[in-house]
């Protein structure tokens, strides 16, 4: 077996195996029983820790392997080593080279191996102790051409000293822990804190170009080289552009905020409404969509539908954002690093942030809120660092739209508001 490799502080990174298998063992379909269980020996991935974690990510060249062994319904086994490695899965299928291994491979017992089922199952983490051998169990949650977001569903302990069969024997006992969850798309999330946005900003101190800031980082997260966070696989990058027509609510003081008009190509309107008595981390937020406004009468909607508040005009600006969008390795929790463009013509006045903005949590074993503000805060300062790297100076602040635009107004530009 391959050597455990050692991190820069002199721990013992886990052992990492990739479980491929029937699909029947994940989804409510009829068994294939001359389909093998695989185990693959694989190195690391660009997104593992040592530590515990809650997601990992496979692009095909983290599947690579020189050991795998098979294993049949009675519990036998056999060992096969490479001497060149070879990629296990590719996409969305397995690798061909790896499928044509295993077709002249019998399993134990005697029969060929029956293929046309078998799916990533699981990757096991496994932490060797003195005592016991704790294992994370982190079952296949989303399968893109771009590789395999597996989420952790259990965390076992056995004797240590268990063998490579007994964990991953007793790791497919726990493989429906969460499955409608985390086998289903878009059922494997949740969001905290519903009509509520939580978002640090970092004001940029020099003018960049938002597109070239965006794709440097979205290569940055890309290849792992943003320490602890990986991509939201299949939404990984998002392009906007919009008009927006902002009204301030001065009263009741209760409601202070905003209300904005932003044009849909259809034609139709999105009204957004946020809450906040001052800039913050937090800040109430609610939408409307598909609102017809007959000659742009946003004054007439106002009147109609919240005569309660008092509200003044402010310029309107045009938005320019491009979403990074990432998700915490240890935590699950997911965020954009959006960078942002404003622009307000009527007072030549521009602002550029990144913002970092909470959108949602997976579903999986040990799923905290608590952790929700400490992530966003340590994104903040990995991106703020990232900046510094690349020679832009930045700013950690909560300033809003609403700041700047009150502040175009009264002559002061785009200030930023530093936190604290």
């Amino acid at each position: 077996m391959n050597d455990i490799p050692i991190d820069d502080a002199g721990r013992a990174e886990p052992e990492h195996y990739l479980l491929l298998g029937d699909v029947g063992l994940h989804y409510p379909l009829a068994p294939r029983p001359r389909t093998p269980l695989v185990v693959a020996r694989i190195a690391p991935s660009p997104f593992s820790s040592t530590g515990p974690q809650a997601v990992d990510y496979l692009k095909p060249p983290s599947t690579m392997t020189r050991w795998v062994m098979l294993l049949d319904g009675a519990g036998e086994h056999a060992i096969q080593e490479f001497t060149e490695p070879l990629v296990v899965w590719r996409g969305t299928s397995i690798d061909p080279d790896f499928a044509q291994m295993l077709a002249t491979w019998q399993i134990p017992g005697g029969q060929a191996a029956d293929l046309e089922t078998i799916t990533p199952l699981a990757v096991l983490r496994v932490h060797r102790g003195t005592s016991c051998d704790r294992t994370e169990v982190l079952m296949c949650s989303r399968m893109r051409e771009v590789g395999a977001v597996f989420a952790r569903v259990a965390t076992m302990d056995l004797t240590a000293g268990a063998t490579v069969p007994e964990i991953a024997r007793e790791a497919l006992t726990r493989a429906h822990d969460l499955r409608d969850h985390v086998a289903v798309e878009w059922q494997e999330f949740t969001h905290f804190e519903d009509d509520t946005e939580i978002e640090l900003k970092l004001g940029l101190k020099q003018r960049v170009s938002p597109w070239g800031l965006a794709s440097r980082i979205a290569a940055v997260v890309r290849d792992g080289r943003l320490p602890g966070f990986l991509p939201d696989v299949g939404n990984e990058l998002q392009r906007w552009h919009f008009q927006q027509h902002t009204f301030e609510v001065i009263e009741p003081v209760a409601e202070r905020g905003y209300i904005a008009f932003i044009q849909k190509p259809s034609g139709h309107y999105e009204l957004k409404h946020k809450v906040f008595a001052a800039d913050a981390i937090r800040r109430t937020e609610t939408f409307r969509q598909g609102l017809d406004i007959p000659g742009d009468d946003f004054a007439g909607v106002l009147a109609r539908d919240y005569a309660e508040l008092t509200c003044r005009r402010l310029p309107s600006f045009m938005r320019c954002r491009f979403d990074v969008n990432v998700e915490s390795a240890a935590t699950g929790h997911f965020f954009g690093i959006e960078i942002d463009e404003v622009v307000v013509p009527e007072h030549d006045a521009v602002l550029q942030q990144v913002e970092l903005e909470y959108h949602r949590s997976r579903v999986h074993d040990g799923l905290d809120q608590a952790s929700i503000d400490t992530e966003l805060y340590r994104l903040a300062d990995t991106v703020s660092e990232w900046l510094a790297e690349a020679g832009v100076t930045s700013e950690k602040t909560f300033y809003s739209k609403l700041s700047f635009l009150r502040d175009c107004v009264a002559g002061e530009r785009s200030t930023v508001r530093p936190v604290g």
